[in-house]
């Protein structure tokens, strides 16, 4: 018998995990079983005809919000064209109401519910040894002693065409017992794409819009099999790495053991990149030691905030400190060398946009280098799904289940917010235009969401959001909204932030429209052959090129680029917003001394800055950018 796992991952940069623990699990029990990775972006028609051309006996699919509607359709297609091939789905979003979809989609055989190790491989077993890889369970009769009826967890339609479920949710007590699934077909078959990992499954925390709030507890992989599985991916030369635990430092002695094992691990080896969801009242000093040892871009941390109301976190059942939070999020991102991802979320209970925006502006305050302004989706199996009535909650029908409205956001406080994320994911999560951002809010707007509402506002107006927009043309946008802002004698000045920040972050040549350039092509020549007899002096070369000593000044110059402003754009750079070295990281973001770190932070001292005129040359190095901030290094050079 033949079995194929199908997985449409939501883009192509990432992977899945679930398929290759299923197909080891299962081992020789259910024959030969091949796993097939697509995106939901791919062609179903195309999806089909590769599905179709392995001739499997048995058909097997991982479901989640982003894919469930095409795996249905997939899977309809595909029972009509291998009418004799079961179709098993499995995966949380038809875990909850197995039978419901049974009823709806005829053409699905059975359904796996919970954690499917073991029940998969149960399951091809009985399938291959009873003759019905072929048929099916709906071509036998309903008999006692049935082997379905003792694999826990699964749902299927018998011979009589009655649906047929135990009503349990498949754990797995001893997650050790599952083969590892980073084996070499598996690396092989990654490419570069993101590699997902798990230490842990379950959540200490009761969130109830996750589904982790529907069960208690959280159980662990072994420190060694955890710890043995990140070598063999250092080895493999991955690029990134992705824990999916839900609480990464939920077991802060564990987490400091990984993070460590990680550090020493990476010293003498390729260093991916490994990202963790964590709680950011749970650093304690020792964990923040150990951090501050980890070398440039090593670790990623994705930081749940969700909202700044105390009556909303009491009402989802999140116990927090968020003095605590914001505390250890400044101190994560003064030691430079992590890239820190802060998230927020719309929609929850007793948060009106009033309180939104409040929580808005002082997560912004912390200035992560992402923010990710999310949407509640009202997931299956969730209590605040199973308690939407309280709250008046109205939500799609469909995945993702996003929420419309509720008794304290109107549908279009909803809408506008959307549009607001749309501006905020163009110009702040991009890192593009990080000075001009920060000059901006600062010296003309009393918040950051103010600045933002009324940037989406112009860029609604002006049709702008109906279409995707070119990088150049973004600046050119920008520049157009604060001319009607700023007085005439700072707008040149804004020019200037707008070049600065465009050259450390693209190095295509030209620059966008009406960002303006000070030289002509001979004073350019010119400006090339002095910064090539700069740097033919030793030790000019060593203080900016250190790590290309050895290179010839010719192949430095086709990666350098020099402008000249009429500002001292990087000592603005170094003061607008308590960032000093953005190639060495992003630094301090609170003053040290104080203890009140749950405040509006996107005030600065833009208000207060004299602007100046004072002609500087800065060189763009486009052969390196910061791991952090994705920026091109950069200097001060007088030549």
């Amino acid at each position: 018998m033949k079995t194929v796992i199908i997985a449409l991952n939501s883009k192509y940069i990432h992977s899945s995990l679930v398929p290759w623990y299923l197909k080891y699990s299962a081992g020789e029990r259910g024959g030969k079983i091949k796993v097939l990775e697509f995106t939901i972006n791919d062609n179903i028609e195309w999806i089909l005809s590769k599905v179709f051309m392995e001739k499997p006996d048995c058909l097997a699919f991982s479901c989640y919000i982003w894919n469930i509607t095409r795996v249905l359709r997939l899977a309809s297609s595909l029972k009509k064209v291998l009418p004799d091939a079961p179709v098993i789905l499995g995966g949380p979003e038809v875990s909850f109401d197995s039978r419901e979809l049974m009823i709806d989609n005829g053409f699905v055989d059975f359904i796996i519910c919970g954690e499917g190790e073991n029940s998969f491989g149960k399951l091809l077993e009985a399938l291959q040894r009873h003759g019905w890889g072929r048929t099916g369970a709906r071509a036998m009769p309903r008999v006692r002693d049935n082997p379905l009826d003792g694999i826990e967890g699964l749902c299927y339609r018998d011979g009589n065409g009655e649906i047929i479920y135990d009503g349990k949710y498949c754990i797995v007590e001893d997650l050790d017992s599952i083969p590892t699934p980073y084996t070499g077909e598996m690396l092989d078959s990654l490419g570069n794409r993101i590699v997902y990992y798990e230490a842990s499954r379950g959540c200490p925390f009761s969130c109830s819009y996750c589904i982790s709030s529907t069960f208690e507890g959280v159980r662990y992989f072994s420190l060694d099999r955890v710890k043995s599985d990140i070598c063999k991916l250092i080895d493999a030369g991955v690029h990134q790495v992705k824990f999916v635990d839900r609480t990464f430092n939920a077991n802060r002695k564990r987490a400091k053991e990984i993070i460590r094992h990680i550090i020493q691990a990476s010293k003498q080896a390729c260093k991916p990149c490994f990202h963790f969801e964590a709680a950011g009242d749970l650093f304690d000093d020792e964990m923040l030691e150990i951090l501050a040892k980890a070398d440039e871009g090593l670790i990623q941390f994705e930081i749940g905030v969700q909202s700044v109301n105390e009556k909303t976190l009491g009402a989802i059942n999140r116990k927090t400190d968020l003095q605590k939070i914001f505390k250890n999020v400044d101190r994560l991102k003064s030691m430079g060398n992590m890239h820190l991802h802060l998230d927020l979320i719309a929609g929850l209970p007793f948060e009106d946009y009033g309180s939104l925006q409040d929580s808005f502006n002082k997560v912004y305050g912390l200035k992560p280098h992402k923010l990710q302004l999310g949407f509640l989706k009202m997931l299956k199996g969730s209590q605040i799904r199973q308690r939407a009535e309280m709250h008046d909650y109205r939500y799609r029908d469909y995945p993702p289940y996003e929420v419309l409205c509720n008794k304290y956001m109107s549908f279009d406080e909803m809408v506008e917010f959307k549009g607001i994320e749309e501006i905020f994911e163009r110009y702040y999560n991009s890192g593009r235009f990080i000075n001009t951002l920060d000059f901006v809010i600062g010296r003309y707007f009393d918040t950051a969401f103010q600045f933002y509402r009324e940037f989406y506002l112009y860029n609604l107006n002006a049709g702008h959001l109906d279409r995707a927009m070119p990088v150049k043309e973004l600046y050119t946008v920008f520049y157009d909204f604060v001319e009607s802002l700023a007085p005439s004698g700072e707008q040149y000045f804004i020019n200037e932030l707008l070049k600065f920040d465009f050259l450390s972050t693209n190095n295509s040549g030209s620059l966008p429209e009406k960002i303006t350039r000070h030289t002509t092509r001979k004073i350019e020549r010119e400006l090339e052959e002095k910064l090539a007899a700069f740097l033919k002096n030793a030790q000019n070369k060593l203080k900016y090129f250190p790590e290309r000593e050895d290179v010839v000044i010719k192949k430095i110059l086709r990666d350098v680029r020099i402008e000249v402003f009429d500002h001292d754009v990087m000592e603005y750079a170094g003061m607008l917003y308590r960032q000093v070295n953005l190639m060495d990281g992003v630094k301090a973001g609170f003053n040290s001394d104080s203890n009140d770190y749950l405040k509006d932070g996107t005030s600065n001292n833009s208000k207060y800055f004299t602007i100046s005129r004072k002609r500087t040359m800065v060189l763009f190095d486009y052969s390196k950018r910061n791991k952090l901030t994705g920026l091109y290094r950069y200097f001060k050079v007088d030549l």
